[in-house]
This record gives structure tokens, C-alpha cells and sequence, in this order.
């Protein structure tokens, strides 16, 4: 999960994927709301050129506080009841798929990154739709004010964008908290960034017409914190923090991508455009031991 300081999006507070996967029990009033961008203005700030990952610091979960040491035979009794819990909920909650794959990868899957998929999260959770338009209308501003300001005139046929790290979950209601319990415990607060090709061509009327093939590039930090709680069980993230300091699972990072195809006309503020995707289907998590829970 992510932490905010100098260089990081999220300035000086700790953003924790534990407030709503594991973490304090939020209240409604402390969830933001969705709503859309306002188009006149940028969240991320975009520069020419290739895909150029942004610094995003993470923390270190338990291993911050305490210094690791070998387990005890409690600790192993307290593993397996752990992975009793999780058969038990991958036989009886599908609701929590990608939830239960990325907690059995922290088990079992030795601390190497993992993949999960954001098309899921966008399909599965309002909180992901509203993040993707508005990463969108982001990306699409960011365009823009590139070819107004250091393009317009030269002959050039496409360019290349990249931007600034954007988090998900904090206080910025455009970019909201998850709203499914799945996806609060699977990834919570997140950060994502968005790079993008444009090629430019002139409409009938003579006006530059927009073509952009924008990549959502989203990582988070899969790990417990001292003193946090699970949103919906109460349960401390002290019962699986241990396991971080003992060696019995271990935190890791995993990434997503998520393309899609956008088309407007005119450099104005854009409400307006069209939007394509792959029409593939998107694969449960292939951790969960369970076919059902694969397909």
C-alpha cells in the first residue's frame, strides 16, 4: 500500500489499503463520493514521451515496526487456521474471489509480484467505473493542453504522453475508495498513472480530430498494518502481521494494465467521446484453488 511523502502523490498521509480491505472501520461520511471530473482541470500532470513509471514509495506493513524472528509453534497453529479460513471462504463466498487470490498469494507466494486484473475491478465495482472515466477525462485534458501549448503548428501526425502518479482511495472523490467488500480487501486504496499514444487528423469541419490509445498502468502494496482492523470482521491486522514478521507469508506488489481506445474532436473541454475495449473475458484469479473460482 502506498504512503504519502515528499515525491509520492499522496503528500503526507498514509494511505492504507487496510481502511477498508483491513483497516478501520470507515464510516459513510468518510468514504468519498463518486463523481466525474471536472474537465478544465488535471489531477496528474503529463509530460511528452514513452510510459515513464512515477516514484511511488510503499510501505513496509509490520516489517516498519517490528524486526523479524522465527516462528513459534503458535504462530504455526495460527497459519493454519488462517488457511482453514481461506478453503472456508473459497468454497462458500465467490463474492470475494479476488479478494481470497490475493490473500493466498500473500501465503503462499513468497513475496513475488502478482497480477490482478482492473478490468474485474471496473465490471465488478462502481468506485472502479468512476475511477476509469475520470482517468480518461484526465489523460484526455492532459492531451490537449500538450498540443496547445508545446504542439500546435508543427507537423506532427502523433506523440506520446506520460503522467504523474494518481491515488485512489483518499480524499479525492474523483478517483474514489472501493465500494465492494471483494475489492476493499483485494486492493482498497491503490495508485494508478496513465500513458497514452495520440494521432492527430483533421474532421470535415477542419478540426483536429483525437485518437488516443490510453494505458491505465494501477499497483498497490499487498500487506497488514499495526493497529489497523478488518472493515468488516473487526478482525486486527496484528493476526496476519505476524506471519509478515515470522516469515510464514510474506507482502508483495501487484499490477494491473487496462487499455482503452478514445476519440473526440476539438481541443475545448471534452464531454463527449467515444470509447473501445477488448471484448475478452477477464478470468477470475487463477491463486483461488477452486475451478469454479478460476473461470
Amino acid at each position: 500500500m502506498s504512503e504519502r511523502n515528499d515525491g509520492n502523490p499522496n503528500g503526507d498521509r498514509r494511505l492504507t489499503r487496510e481502511e477498508g480491505r483491513v483497516g478501520r472501520d470507515r464510516t459513510p461520511t468518510e468514504i468519498p463520493k463518486q463523481k466525474n471530473q471536472p474537465i478544465s482541470s488535471l489531477t496528474a500532470s503529463y509530460k511528452l514521451g514513452n510510459p515513464q513509471h512515477p516514484l511511488i514509495q510503499h510501505d513496509n506493513g509490520f516489517l516498519d515496526k517490528f524486526s523479524p524472528r522465527a516462528p513459534s509453534l503458535e504462530d504455526y497453529a495460527k497459519l493454519a487456521k488462517w488457511k482453514a479460513m481461506l478453503e472456508g471462504g473459497e468454497a462458500f463466498r465467490p463474492d470475494l474471489t479476488d479478494a481470497l487470490g490475493a490473500y493466498r498469494h500473500f501465503l503462499e507466494g513468497k513475496g513475488k509480484p502478482r497480477q490482478f486484473s482492473y478490468e474485474r475491478y471496473v465490471m465488478g465495482d462502481i468506485s472502479g467505473k468512476t475511477t476509469l472515466r475520470n482517468a480518461i477525462l484526465d489523460i484526455q485534458q492532459g492531451a490537449m493542453d500538450l498540443w496547445e501549448n508545446r504542439l500546435k503548428g508543427q507537423s506532427l501526425s502523433s506523440f506520446q504522453l506520460t503522467g504523474s502518479a494518481i491515488s485512489c482511495g483518499g480524499s479525492n472523490p474523483l478517483f474514489p475508495y472501493p465500494v465492494t467488500e471483494n475489492w476493499q480487501k483485494a486492493i482498497g486504496g491503490h495508485v494508478i498513472w496513465l500513458s497514452g499514444i495520440v494521432t492527430i487528423t483533421k474532421n470535415r469541419n477542419d478540426l483536429p480530430q483525437f485518437d488516443m490509445t490510453m494505458t491505465l498502468h494501477a499497483e498497490d502494496r499487498y500487506n497488514f498494518n499495526p493497529g489497523a482492523t478488518d472493515i468488516a470482521t473487526g478482525i486486527p491486522d496484528a493476526d496476519n502481521g505476524i506471519f509478515e514478521i515470522t516469515g510464514l507469508a510474506h507482502q508483495y506488489d501487484h499490477f494491473s494494465e487496462l487499455t482503452r481506445k478514445v476519440q473526440w474532436v476539438g481541443v475545448k473541454t471534452v464531454t463527449n467521446f467515444s470509447t473501445s475495449s477488448t471484448n475478452q473475458r477477464q478470468r477470475q484469479p487463477q491463486d483461488n484453488r477452486r475451478i469454479r473460482n478460476r473461470i
